[in-house]
């Protein structure tokens, strides 16, 4: 029998190759060993999105952030999740506690960034997208994020081969989170 670390690897390797039913399997029998696994449940969560399943996402994300409160990537992605949904309110409080207690800049930057668009704020959350792009480092999430911007700015935004490409093109549920959960 494998280790929770290891399905986890396998359930990686297969959301890489687009299986994500094979992915959910693994994820579960890693689950079946270690219940409180916020990694586990975070990737869960994302194959959730990724599959559109995004209540099922929303439930999962909730849950490691019961596990982990101070998982920024975790809080990040429940007020996309939540925005998704179009529940305005829930990713706001999502964001704001992220500004407010993150760790990792930039995503405290992007989060900021979230609220002011819901605010209906575009060129304040413009500038913040762009703020929070020159601190990021996680280059899928800079690609996925130069998306946003290109959203909303789209004459000016840069052609797409000049942004850096987030890992098989993915959804930003999943395109800058793999290899954070990626175990050696």
């Amino acid at each position: 029998m494998l280790e929770a670390h290891e399905y986890l690897h396998l359930a990686i390797h297969a959301s890489q190759e687009n299986n994500h039913h094979t992915a959910l399997d693994y994820l579960e029998r890693a689950l079946a060993l270690e219940p409180d696994n916020p990694g586990v449940r975070y990737f869960q969560a994302a194959e959730y999105a990724e599959l559109g399943l995004y209540p099922r996402a929303i439930l999962c994300m909730t849950t490691v952030l019961e596990l982990d409160p101070n998982m920024d990537l975790a809080r990040f992605q429940l007020g996309l999740l939540h925005l998704q949904q179009q529940q305005t309110e829930q990713a706001r409080a999502a964001f704001e506690l992220l500004f407010a207690n993150g760790t990792d800049e930039s995503l405290r930057v992007f989060a900021d960034a979230y609220v002011a668009l819901i605010d209906e704020e575009q060129e304040v959350a413009i500038d913040k997208f762009e703020r929070g792009l020159a601190l990021c480092e996680n280059l899928p999430l800079k690609g996925d994020m130069l998306r946003v911007l290109a959203t909303l700015k789209p004459e000016d935004s840069p052609a797409p081969a000049e942004a850096p490409a987030a890992q098989d093109n993915a959804p930003v549920f999943l395109g800058a989170y793999r290899d954070v959960l990626e175990t050696p």
